[in-house]
């Protein structure tokens, strides 16, 4: 099937790509959409990694994406759409210094991926209860996402 061509963070060669392109991003970068700045952009995907991982928790949102087929649609195959409200939760650290959310993010991609044979995650606030391979795939879809919004 299609769905094993996308990209996951279980793969070394996207975990590098991924390092790349956040090393080429700059604290005044411009976004192309949104109303991110880069700074807290980089804090949004940093907190979003510690969500993955069950260090940070998120109000739970029933809709329709818990459910299959949507969920796996939206987490595998389906573009992200552009200015889509987030959870307050991600919306709630104030960018510190620049260099320092750079290695705060570093460190937290580094993280996650130390954890891809996990047998038990949490429960994500939008789609519900996912598998170790849906979190690869949803946590590269999502960084991806907003490293486009800036350009990298």
């Amino acid at each position: 099937a299609s769905y094993r061509l996308v990209k996951t963070l279980w793969d070394p060669r996207t975990q590098e790509e991924l390092r790349t392109r956040i090393r080429s991003l700059r604290a005044d970068t411009p976004a192309r959409w949104g109303r991110f700045t880069c700074p807290q952009m980089v804090v949004h995907i940093t907190d979003a990694f510690a969500l993955y991982s069950g260090e940070l928790s998120c109000a739970a949102r029933w809709t329709p994406a818990r459910y299959p087929p949507l969920k796996q649609a939206i987490v595998y195959l389906m573009p992200f759409p552009k200015n889509v409200p987030t959870a307050p939760e991600l919306l709630a650290r104030t960018p510190g210094r620049w260099e320092d959310e750079i290695v705060r993010l570093e460190k937290a991609l580094t993280a996650f991926i130390s954890q891809r044979d996990r047998t038990e995650w949490p429960a994500h606030p939008i789609f519900g209860r996912l598998s170790g391979r849906a979190y690869g795939v949803l946590a590269y879809r999502h960084t991806d996402h907003h490293l486009r919004q800036f350009g990298a």
